[in-house]
């Protein structure tokens, strides 16, 4: 499932992501404020290399977005997290949503951080 899911995220996310330098970050996540879901034709400029974008979806809240490392692919919580979206949505839409709420996604990548 990881293997499928990284092969999908380089093909269609990752090419779209344009190449350049920067300073290493200090932070592993950065946590974005709402926006709405839509579909983009470019990655979003907050998006750096080495990085994608997830979307927190409940009934009860808006959505909320967050720009996420790749190296969160590899946390056993966010692996969970997947498997959960994947169970729910499967991976054919355009975005990468979570069916939990913001505040359980930001835990998660919290923990991913610390991890890394």
């Amino acid at each position: 499932m990881i293997k499928r899911l990284i092969g999908k995220l380089k093909t269609q996310y990752l090419q779209l992501i344009p190449t350049y330098t920067t300073p290493n970050a200090p932070e592993i996540v950065d946590i974005i404020v709402e926006t709405p879901r839509e579909n983009y034709d470019n990655v979003p400029k907050d998006v750096k290399e080495g990085h994608f974008a997830v979307f927190s979806v409940n009934p009860e809240e808006k959505p909320q977005r967050f720009v996420v490392e790749l190296q969160c692919l590899t946390h056993p919580s966010f692996l969970k997290l997947l498997k959960e979206a994947e169970d729910e949505y499967g991976f054919r839409q355009g975005v990468l949503e979570f069916p939990c709420r913001a505040e359980e996604l930001e835990k998660v990548l919290a923990t991913c951080a610390i991890a890394v």
